[in-house]
């Protein structure tokens, strides 16, 4: 059985952690490996599931970073709390390779109201929607 929606926090929590270590290059990868084991019973195609997309987001951080800027009205990236901003990386990284746009949204959405601010996943939906519709 294939957890998207577990995969997708698994996935948050990656990606925040090498944001907040400033992890590049071999390092995430090692990173990565490493802290898989630590998320309950993830099976095989749960793991190459998330690898994908942080292997995605990584790859094309600077692109994808380009993107959610060009839509920030008045804020910077950097502004962002790091949950929001891996929140949209990830969603803008999977939008590459799932065509269930609307889908993708709503997870991240879910995940935003979970673990990030109160009213963070307005800022998240507007941005998602400009960038992957």
């Amino acid at each position: 059985m294939f957890r998207i929606k577990y995969s997708r926090e698994v996935i948050l929590k990656l990606l925040y952690q090498i944001d907040v270590l400033e992890l590049e290059g071999t390092v995430c990868e090692t990173i990565l490996e490493d802290n898989l084991i630590f998320f309950k019973g993830l099976n095989h195609d749960e793991k190459e599931f998330i690898k994908k997309i942080i292997q995605k987001v990584l790859s094309e951080k600077k692109q994808i970073d380009g993107l959610i800027g060009n839509h920030l009205i008045g804020w910077s990236l950097k502004r962002l709390t790091q949950i929001d901003r891996n929140l949209l990386r990830m969603g803008i990284g999977e939008s590459y390779f799932n065509n269930e746009k609307a889908i993708i949204i709503d997870d991240i959405l879910r995940i935003a109201k979970k673990y990030s601010g109160e009213d963070s996943y307005r800022i998240i939906n507007a941005i998602l929607d400009k960038v992957i519709q």
